[in-house]
């Protein structure tokens, strides 16, 4: 399997992920970033199982970053907001604080 097709994959759950790591009261921008910055680390870790990480790779890195993000993006859009039972679901997860310090 190719790691674009994999970071897709993993990037249906990711939504999951956001919402948990997000923080309520967080602006949007910040919320923006966390979803980037989780999609590049779940690109970089799906091209290094599929094909290992060299130099050389790192266009595979982005590519399934972007595919990631891409993903998750449309699963939150689609279904996280308009279905109501994910809506509450993604509001309690933001409601659980993270033990940062």
């Amino acid at each position: 399997m190719t790691p674009e097709a994999l970071a897709a994959i993993v990037g249906v759950f990711m939504p999951l992920l956001i919402s948990f790591l997000k923080q309520p009261g967080w602006p949007e921008w910040a919320k923006v970033a966390t979803a980037a910055v989780v999609s590049l680390a779940v690109g970089t870790a799906t091209t290094a199982v599929s094909e290992g990480l060299s130099y050389g790779e790192i266009d595979a890195v982005f590519v399934s970053a972007a595919g990631c993000l891409g993903a998750a993006t449309l699963v939150y859009k689609t279904w996280f907001k308009s279905v109501p039972l994910l809506a509450k679901l993604d509001a309690r997860l933001t409601r659980l604080t993270l033990p940062l310090g």
